[in-house]
């Protein structure tokens, strides 16, 4: 199974960089590397699962939980987590691949509503790591190949993720996944936030779109140790870094689509949240005899 998803990376890999666009997968986060990743304090917003293909994944979750994912395995994150990583690429070919899929609030909330017997009767004990089941990676490879020949709406991209999130549910493994019953205000903020990471967000705009007080969303987020600056600037960091593993923009321009409209700012933001520069982390997607990470306009 994991021959052919990585075969199936292959052929969108190649897309990608003809089209230049990450949005083709419909929320499937495709990450590469041929050189050792180390990233530090990434924030996972929503429930998320990582599924490694090839290479290790060595993970440590809120600064407490340390797990070894291999090919085959699965990460389990919820909600509101911190995770440092370290992508180590296979010996043999030099290769580490994994994928990987967030589930929204609205997403998690539909399933509830659709499967509210169940939930008493599944074992939704938190579990962090775990072998992927057999139908989960035949559900993937059915939406990659899908999503390779057809356009795929928000609607039949709910359904698929709920279609994987049920046999999760069904393996036992959906409990780090299904853990709030309600979203956090962090949840809900970053995933408005997300929508447009080049806009001049302010305060104001995202309580007239939750339909709450400046004051009471700014108390409800510093309960959950948060402020609405350092929110947004999470967001488009993430942002920033998903664009960096899944395309071959430069630099410059991942900069202004995640709302920064200095280059050097963003290395610099970008390196004291993730411990390696844009450029650093874009040069471990190449080997020393292989293409050239540099793009014109390219810096650290």
């Amino acid at each position: 199974m994991n021959d052919e998803l990585g075969k199936l990376y292959d052929q969108l890999i190649a897309q990608r960089v003809r089209q230049a666009d990450p949005s083709g997968m419909s929320g499937i986060g495709i990450y590469h590397c041929r050189k050792p990743q180390s990233l530090h304090a990434i924030p996972i917003h929503q429930a998320t699962f990582m599924l490694v293909i090839k290479g290790r994944k060595d993970a440590e979750v809120d600064g407490s939980q340390a797990v070894s994912v291999r090919p085959g395995e699965l990460l389990i994150l919820p909600a509101d987590t911190t995770l440092w990583i370290g992508n180590q690429p296979q010996q043999q070919r030099r290769e580490y691949l994994a994928i990987a899929l967030s589930f929204s609030p609205d997403t998690i909330r539909h399933f509830r509503q659709t499967y509210p017997a169940h939930l008493d009767e599944w074992n939704i004990t938190p579990r962090l790591h775990a072998a992927a089941p057999q139908a989960v990676l035949g559900a993937l490879q059915q939406w990659l190949r899908w999503c390779q020949q057809y356009p795929v709406d928000a609607s039949l991209r709910q359904h698929r993720q709920i279609e994987i999130l049920l046999l999760l549910a069904q393996a036992g493994l959906a409990g780090n996944l299904l853990a709030r019953e309600q979203p956090s205000w962090r949840q809900q903020v970053s995933q408005l936030l997300a929508q447009d990471t080049s806009r001049n967000w302010q305060i104001g705009d995202v309580c007239n779109a939750l339909c709450i007080s400046e004051s009471s969303l700014r108390r409800r987020l510093r309960v959950e140790n948060s402020r609405f600056r350092e929110l947004l600037e999470e967001v488009r960091l993430v942002t920033g870094l998903s664009l960096l593993q899944e395309t071959y923009w430069p630099v410059s321009r991942i900069a202004q689509t995640v709302g920064y409209q200095s280059q050097s700012r963003f290395g610099e933001r970008f390196k004291q949240r993730f411990g390696m520069t844009p450029t650093e982390l874009r040069r471990t997607r190449f080997t020393e005899k292989g293409e050239n990470p540099a793009v014109a306009g390219e810096q650290a």
